[in-house]
């Protein structure tokens, strides 16, 4: 009986009461949403696709009449793609004399030495994009040095050209940028913020795209054919290449700055 006694005690003594323990939160996750995600890919895609398709005859014919009336001498001629009728004016261009490509060999190739010498004291990536300019007119210039008489391309080639890159570029943005933009499907937000960039980037490449073709034109007017190259190759694919990542980088920003002051409507709580 004690022996009964003290083990009723001890275990009163001893009792341990069974712990109540929540779940372990490993860390947030963002509310991604699937429906959202297809939606955008879809309307995105075809809303900003059918503008560029009704607004490429339009635009083409405006910037024909501003480059006319900016540049005096310029001519007009259609260039026919698929069901477009793509209009354009540029002033007739000229070859460069052979001194004018002799001379622009030795600065380029003066450039190119210099820029690769150990008396460069210029950041690499500076002295990158230099070497890669110098290259370009080195080569340019040893082209009209040598095969003055024999370039294959005039001033509508090269009009004819660009309004096939810059159709491109309109038609590529919609299909890059909602690709790219629209894994954020976290909140209706996203899609007015994808839009709005993808609006942007349009509305920016319309108005630089023109700007860009009227300088261009102005130059093989008066300053020969020889830069050519550079206009392809330096501020052509390249540099629309650089403003459509730099909207895109734009968004990302504005991503992050919206998940950050609302955080409770886009993560939730991992378990």
């Amino acid at each position: 009986m004690k022996n009964m006694d003290f083990k009723q005690e001890y275990s009163k003594i001893f009792k341990v009461e069974k712990p109540v323990i929540g779940y372990a939160r490993f860390g947030r996750v963002l509310k991604f949403n699937k429906y959202l995600l297809l939606f955008q890919l879809t309307f995105l895609i075809a809303v900003f696709e059918t503008i560029a398709i009704f607004f490429l005859d339009d635009y083409f014919s405006v910037l024909s009449d501003i480059t006319k009336k900016v540049l005096e001498n310029s001519y007009t001629e259609s260039y026919k793609l698929l069901s477009f009728n793509l209009k354009f004016s540029i002033p007739p261009g000229r070859l460069p004399t052979l001194q004018e490509a002799f001379v622009y060999l030795l600065i380029s190739l003066s450039s190119l030495l210099f820029f690769t010498s150990k008396f460069n004291s210029l950041p690499k990536y500076i002295s990158a994009s230099f070497i890669y300019t110098a290259l370009v007119y080195l080569i340019s210039s040893l082209y009209f040095v040598f095969f003055l008489n024999n370039f294959p391309y005039t001033e509508k080639d090269f009009a004819i050209f660009y309004i096939l890159q810059q159709t491109t570029t309109f038609l590529f943005i919609p299909i890059l940028l909602t690709l790219s933009l629209s894994i954020f499907a976290f909140s209706w937000l996203n899609l007015l913020l994808n839009a709005i960039t993808i609006a942007a980037t349009f509305i920016y490449s319309s108005v630089f795209g023109g700007l860009r073709y009227i300088v261009f034109a102005y130059v093989l007017e008066n300053f020969s054919y020889i830069h050519m190259p550079a206009m392809f190759f330096l501020f052509g694919p390249l540099l629309d290449f650089v403003y459509i990542v730099s909207f895109y980088s734009l968004c990302l920003y504005a991503t992050v700055k919206l998940f950050q002051r609302k955080q409770d409507a886009f993560y939730q709580w991992g378990f």
